[in-house]
């Protein structure tokens, strides 16, 4: 079975994407850089961007704004040493935050984004 941390799918995703011509932005943990950087360098070669999710999946509401700042610029800079280009988003784990978060990220020069998803059987109906 395929681990939703591994990198056993990364190839096959820029593959689709590039079939369809479609660019992406992928979310990845600092601690995922460290294990892949071969991937993290396949998905900017492939001219998809590479953001921030923070360096360890840490729950950001719980730290302090130096904790916060100390964490994103640590997977920033992970980042940056692989693709050359340092992120601007960080897309907060578990969508937690706070506006210690909110202030934090955006005092470096970022900007937290968030998600929503809607699965339900009526999401497509219009």
């Amino acid at each position: 079975m395929t681990s939703p941390w591994g990198n056993e799918d990364t190839q096959e995703l820029i593959d689709i994407l590039g079939r369809y011509n479609v660019k992406a932005t992928f979310f990845v943990v600092g601690d995922w850089v460290d294990k892949y950087p071969e991937s993290v360098k396949a998905l900017h070669d492939a001219g998809h961007e590479v953001m921030n999710h923070s360096n360890t999946h840490a729950h950001m509401s719980k730290l302090s704004r130096e904790e916060i700042i100390a964490d994103v610029e640590a997977c920033s800079d992970k980042i940056e040493a692989v693709t050359g280009v340092r992120p601007t988003l960080i897309r907060p784990p578990y969508g937690e935050y706070n506006d210690t978060v909110i202030s934090a990220i955006r005092s470096i020069g970022m900007e937290p984004i968030q998600w929503d998803v809607d699965v339900s059987p009526t999401a497509s109906r219009a």
